[in-house]
C-alpha cells in the first residue's frame, strides 16, 4: 500500500494542474455564471445592457417587435389569399374551356395543342437553364401576348 501511495499522490496533483485555469466561476444556486474572465466582453455585455436601456433603443424594439408580429399575421393571411386566388383561377380556367368546348369544338382542340406546346417550351427551357445556367428558349414578348389572349 505504500508504494500506491506516492503514485496517487502524483495522479491527483497532475489533475490538479490540469484542470483548466480559464474556469468561470459559477453560482450554484441559479446555475448562471458570475463574472467574465475575457474583460473585452464584460465590457461589450455591459454597454449593450446600458444601450438597451436607453429610452430611443427600447422603442425601436418595441416597433421591431410589432412589426415583426404583423408580419407573421400578414404572411397567414397572405398564404390564404394567394390559396383562394389559385382556386379561383382553376376554376375560372375549367369553366372557360367548358364554354369554349361548347361553343368551338375544334378552337379548344387548337387551344389545348397551343398550351400543351407552350408547356412543352417552358419545360425545355427550365432544363436548358438548369444545365447551363441560361434562359434558353424563352419566350418572344408576342407569344406571351398571344397566349394570354387565348385564355381571356
Amino acid at each position: 500500500m505504500h508504494k500506491s501511495l506516492p503514485l496517487l499522490s502524483t495522479l491527483l496533483l497532475i489533475g490538479a494542474f490540469t484542470t483548466p485555469l480559464n474556469a468561470k466561476p459559477m453560482d450554484t444556486s441559479k446555475g448562471v455564471v458570475v463574472k467574465s474572465i475575457d474583460p473585452d466582453h464584460e465590457r461589450l455585455v455591459e454597454a449593450k445592457k446600458r444601450v438597451n436601456e436607453i429610452p430611443e433603443v427600447l422603442t425601436a424594439q418595441q416597433q421591431a417587435k410589432a412589426d415583426h408580429a404583423q408580419l407573421v399575421k400578414v404572411s397567414a393571411e397572405y398564404k390564404q389569399a394567394r390559396t383562394k386566388s389559385t382556386n379561383s383561377d382553376e376554376v375560372y380556367r375549367k369553366v372557360f374551356d367548358e364554354q369554349l368546348n361548347k361553343l368551338d369544338p375544334e378552337a379548344a382542340k387548337i387551344s389545348a395543342k397551343e398550351r400543351q406546346a407552350f408547356r412543352d417550351k417552358m419545360v425545355k427551357a427550365r432544363e436548358a437553364k438548369k444545365t447551363d445556367g441560361k434562359k434558353v428558349g424563352a419566350l418572344d414578348s408576342n407569344e406571351d401576348d398571344d397566349h394570354l389572349e387565348e385564355e381571356s
